[in-house]
């Protein structure tokens, strides 16, 4: 069962812990930080300093891909798609191919084909959304490591780093996205394609709760969310994934 505890907004509990908890009970945990929130692209839409927050100073462009990129209809209007075992990938955020082992910056996510039938970790949790699951690949650390996701269509793993890491349903997003804390949470590039997303699938504005039609949205996307340590350091990266596509990504922060 997907649980929820949206790493935009606050305190949530380390990803390694096996522990399941209801969606009510997470949300009675989190410390939504009330001062003024902020909110980035990741490196393909904006550049960054990384120095501190990365631990290196580069911008997406100055990694080299395996292959030029290929765009494939995927996804909500055909965003963004995945390629399959070799065959180069679209343009989302997950479009870099890296070999298994490679440990990325924080903030950015790629596919690691070379890990299909590799041992991937502990499971973390099992996204509502068909097939996907998170893996963290040392359970018990504390420091930053890698965090696969599966259940591409390609068969490629996705990868990405952080020191905690959990997923959260549509159901959940909206919970707090509409809820009594809204003013105070950070908007970013994950926020509007969600409500790209769910105005195809909802048919609402993005102003307004997807409504009646919100379990079906819980079936095909998800959020992971990555934190830069531990969770209350006030930083994360976030990936939005609907209908088996990496649709955006971003950086946020509490302060």
């Amino acid at each position: 069962m997907l649980r929820l505890t949206a790493a935009f907004f606050g305190m949530v509990l380390l990803a390694a812990c096996g522990d399941p908890l209801s969606d009510f009970d997470r949300l009675s945990d989190l410390d939504i930080p009330q001062a003024a929130s902020s909110a980035q692209a990741l490196p393909d839409q904006a550049e960054i300093d990384r120095e501190g927050f990365f631990g290196t100073s580069a911008t997406r462009g100055d990694a080299p891909q395996t292959a030029p990129p290929r765009r494939r209809m995927g996804g909500l209007l055909g965003l963004f798609g995945g390629g399959s075992g070799s065959v180069p990938a679209g343009d989302g955020p997950d479009a870099r191919e890296v070999a298994f082992g490679t440990v990325l910056p924080h903030g950015e996510i790629a596919r690691v084909c070379a890990a299909k039938g590799k041992p991937l970790g502990q499971l973390v949790e099992a996204a509502r959304a068909r097939g996907f699951a998170l893996h963290d690949s040392a359970p018990g650390m504390t420091g930053a490591r890698t965090f696969y996701i599966t259940g591409f269509s390609d068969g490629c793993p996705r990868q990405l780093t952080a020191g905690a890491a959990m997923l959260s349903d549509a159901s959940s997003y909206e919970s707090y996205r509409f809820g009594s804390a809204a003013g105070t949470l950070p908007r970013a590039a994950t926020d509007a394609a969600y409500d790209r997303v769910k105005s195809g699938v909802c048919r609402v504005g993005a102003a307004a709760p997807c409504g009646r039609k919100i379990g079906k949205l819980d079936a095909s996307t998800f959020f992971v969310t990555a934190y830069t340590g531990w969770p209350g350091d006030g930083h994360w990266s976030e990936y939005l994934i609907h209908d088996g596509a990496v649709m955006a990504a971003a950086l946020k922060s509490a302060n």
